[in-house]
């Protein structure tokens, strides 16, 4: 089992709990959120030394912070190893969750604690900014070496869409796309999706084309998710 593989019932789980749930935000497995409230999920196959170390980087930027690992088996959990890990998470005010994949089960073992050290404030408005503007929910938590949907990339996919029939002005960009700082990804030109045609003036080059197509089941989600 990878971790990938646990994520859909952990979505589904604090979905039915109220929360909204999106995935590789900023580097976090999964981030979960209501009203002001944040909690990062950070998951593995097994509790380990890794995941904890984890667990304790992402305290400093939400409020509570869960480790997700497959459902150990009765034997396991009677282990000295596992107290032993349990003190652990216990003394590093972490929470700990048990999936069961087989039979789509969540079970939270332990609540964590809110964590007392001073928080990286920039970092945690860093993390809520790419939350919220994010239109879409394609990632799937814990998959590596997979392209992430990030909110800048939505913007410059709704960039592309509307150059696509012709070069624009950065004043009729924004005034379609409503993204009033469309002007510094057009000029960074990150993707190098777009040519300048002439100043204040982009159009839709050939690679721009072609990643439209690759990511054409984003843009329709994104123009649906506007019209709500």
């Amino acid at each position: 089992m990878l971790e990938k593989d646990m994520y859909q019932s952990l979505k589904r789980h604090f979905k039915e709990l109220g929360y909204e749930v999106k995935a590789e935000v900023l580097d976090t497995d999964i981030t979960i959120k209501k009203d002001d409230l944040i909690i990062i999920v950070e998951m593995k196959k097994t509790l380990n030394t890794t995941l904890m170390y984890q667990g304790c980087k992402r305290q400093r930027i939400c409020d509570y912070v869960y480790l997700a690992v497959e459902k150990p088996t009765i034997k396991q959990l009677r282990s000295k190893q596992f107290r032993e890990k349990m003190h652990l998470v216990r003394r590093l005010q972490l929470g700990l969750i048990f999936v069961n994949i087989n039979k789509d089960i969540v079970e939270t073992f332990l609540d964590p604690k809110n964590y007392s050290l001073r928080k990286n404030k920039i970092k945690k408005r860093r993390l809520l900014k790419e939350f919220e503007q994010r239109h879409t929910a394609f990632n799937t938590g814990g998959v590596t070496k997979t392209k992430i949907i990030t909110a800048y990339r939505e913007r410059t996919l709704m960039i592309a869409y509307y150059l696509q029939n012709g070069p624009l002005s950065i004043k009729e960009i924004k005034a379609l796309t409503l993204d009033y700082k469309c002007a510094s990804i057009l000029q960074n030109n990150y993707y190098n999706w777009f040519d300048r045609v002439d100043r204040g003036i982009y159009q839709l080059n050939e690679l721009g084309r072609k990643e439209m197509l690759n990511y054409s089941y984003v843009i329709e989600e994104i123009i649906q998710s506007s019209k709500q």
